[in-house]
């Protein structure tokens, strides 16, 4: 009988597993705008992890790549919510510089620049001894100043903190009364939030 638990709640944590759908892996109603300034409307799928995006216009499927993209926006019912993504040159693994896809958190001084992968991590069931595989939405976060220099975060306080030098100890204390985490998403938004309205 235990087995048979068991092997129940396996089956379960699996398919649960399975069935997880991501936002990149949705349509979404949105708009594009392209680097010749050409508009789209229609449904919008995107791909960060090849910098792609699909837009289906009712009459059509157009797959761009980011070389060809300025901007799009979409209406994201996974989290009832407007995103807003711009194509902006970085070098992700050389410092050769190619159009890479950002989504744009909170805009300002320093704006917060995001992009997700999915990828499969190793999780302790609640449920039996042992682990299983599952795929998870990672993000990764990106500093961009007023110059247009772009900064990769690494999710350590020291180097939040150095990037938000002018009102640092502003920051730490805001941080302190409203106990915000430096490497959670909601409460990075806010610090940053915080800190553009200070400057």
């Amino acid at each position: 009988m235990r087995y048979t638990i068991i092997l129940i709640f396996t089956l379960l944590v699996t398919n649960s597993s399975l069935a997880q759908v991501f936002p990149s892996e949705l349509w979404h109603e949105g708009k594009m705008i392209l680097a010749n300034e050409e508009i789209l409307k229609g449904k919008i799928k995107y791909d960060l992890q090849k910098d792609i995006v699909q837009v289906d216009t009712g009459e059509k499927i157009y797959t761009y790549s980011a070389k060809s993209i300025f901007y799009f926006e979409i209406f994201d019912s996974t989290v009832d919510s407007q995103r807003e993504f711009y194509v902006l040159p970085y070098g992700l693994v050389s410092n050769y510089k190619t159009p890479v896809i950002f989504e744009v958190l909170v805009e300002g001084n320093i704006t917060l620049l995001s992009r997700e992968h999915i990828t499969t991590k190793n999780v302790q069931s609640p449920y039996y001894y042992g682990s299983y595989q599952k795929e998870v939405l990672v993000y990764e976060y990106y500093f961009l100043d007023t110059e247009g220099n772009i900064t990769r975060y690494h999710m350590k306080r020291k180097d939040l903190m150095s990037i938000l030098s002018k009102r640092q100890k502003q920051v730490s204390e805001y941080m302190r009364a409203n106990r915000l985490d430096h490497d959670k998403r909601n409460d990075l938004v806010r610090i940053i939030a915080f800190y553009n309205a200070l400057i």
